[in-house]
Order: structure tokens, then sequence, then C-alpha cells
């Protein structure tokens, strides 16, 4: 008997990541590596939501906070600050990787439809896809190609 027209995926392998005052979410398949916070070039005359670069495997990756897009104060609050390497989306050799301050350990989720639902009627952020709940906890859901677009505007200005 041949399944492969029903190869429906059924779950997804995710992270929850914290940040200051919530969590993302994303797929697993999407995040290179969580590295701790360290050999970071700090930008001092860029948006505040640009944190600088990370040398990574050889490469300069942009670090961004979404907590300061979002307006928290301060993306290095915690003393146990990380860096998420997260592909971007576009296959754009210029940018393959973007950084994502987080803090803490990021935790596994397996995510099917029936765990997963949309939170409607919430403003989402300026770099927010969705706005989620998996069980009793909330995440957003970071819009990369916004992000990206932004690191792009940003190195061209």
């Amino acid at each position: 008997m041949d399944n492969s027209a029903n190869n429906t995926v059924n779950e997804v392998y995710s992270l929850m990541i914290p940040i200051i005052d919530q969590s993302i979410l994303l797929p697993n398949a999407t995040v290179a590596e969580i590295v701790p916070f360290g050999d970071v070039n700090l930008e001092e005359s860029g948006p505040d939501w640009y944190i600088g670069t990370l040398r990574w495997h050889g490469q300069d990756i942009p670090m961004v906070s979404i907590d300061k897009l979002q307006g928290a104060d301060d993306a290095m609050a915690n003393k146990r600050a990380r860096v998420a390497v997260v592909n971007t989306l576009n296959s754009n050799e210029q940018l393959p990787y973007i950084g994502i301050i987080v803090q803490g350990i990021p935790r596994l989720t397996h995510v099917t439809e029936p765990s997963i639902s949309l939170v409607e009627d919430v403003e989402l952020g300026s770099v927010e896809k969705a706005r989620v709940k998996i069980g009793s906890i909330q995440a957003l859901v970071p819009d990369l190609d916004k992000l990206e677009s932004l690191i792009e505007e940003f190195r061209a200005a």
C-alpha cells in the first residue's frame, strides 16, 4: 500500500527559547546552534536593537535583540544571556545566519496541531509573525524575514 499521498507532518520539533519577558518559538531545524554570549563585537553607533556581531565558525554573524525591538530596556539583563544562531530563510549568501540574543536554556517542544493555538486579539510587535499558545505557555513566533530586512537596511545605511 502506497502512503506517499498521505505524508503529512503531524508534529514539528521546535525550541521554546526564553527572552526577557516571554519566549520565542522556532522550529528546531531553523536554529543552527545556541552558543554562550562571548566573542561578541558590540555595536555602539547603530540602533539599540542591533547588538553587534558574533564570531561564529569563522563568520561574523549580526546579532539582534527581539527584546529591544519589542520595547524592553536591556537585552543583556540576564547574566546567562546566550545567542541563538538562526538560519535565514531566503538563501541569502550575504546573510546566511542571524544571531538572536536569548536568556537561559531553550526547551525542546513537540508542536502538534492539537497542542498549539493562535492568540488572537493581541497587537503584534514589529518583528512578530504570530503569537501562539502551547498548553499554558504563550510565545511569539519571530518574523525572520523582517529581521533579515532590518539588518540589511541597517548595513546599507
